[in-house]
């Protein structure tokens, strides 16, 4: 792909209470935008049941920042982990040539 051409954007309409908002994002990422909002507008009335609205959305985001915080140390926790694995796979091979 040429990197001097732009990606194609799409529109994505996020809602929150009364406002609503049409964000222009980048095509491939559409479904990531649609699928995080669903994710969020779930975890907003979960919090409404006990806490007045704006609370609700910051719980949300909380939320949704500490999930983002435990797969980013999973996957860090992979990466190490097959990395690990790699070099008892070089040095398994090393010994049997």
């Amino acid at each position: 792909m040429d990197k001097n051409r732009p990606e194609p954007q799409k529109s994505v309409f996020i809602k929150i209470f009364d406002k609503g908002f049409n964000l222009s994002v980048p095509a491939s990422q559409e479904s990531f935008y649609k699928e995080g909002y669903d994710t969020f507008i779930k975890k907003v009335e979960h919090h409404r049941k006990t806490h007045f609205p704006e609370e609700a959305v910051a719980l949300a985001a909380i939320d949704c920042i500490v999930a983002l915080q435990k797969s980013q140390n999973n996957l860090r926790d992979m990466i190490a982990a097959l990395e690990i694995q790699m070099d008892d796979l070089d040095a398994t091979l090393l010994e049997a040539l």
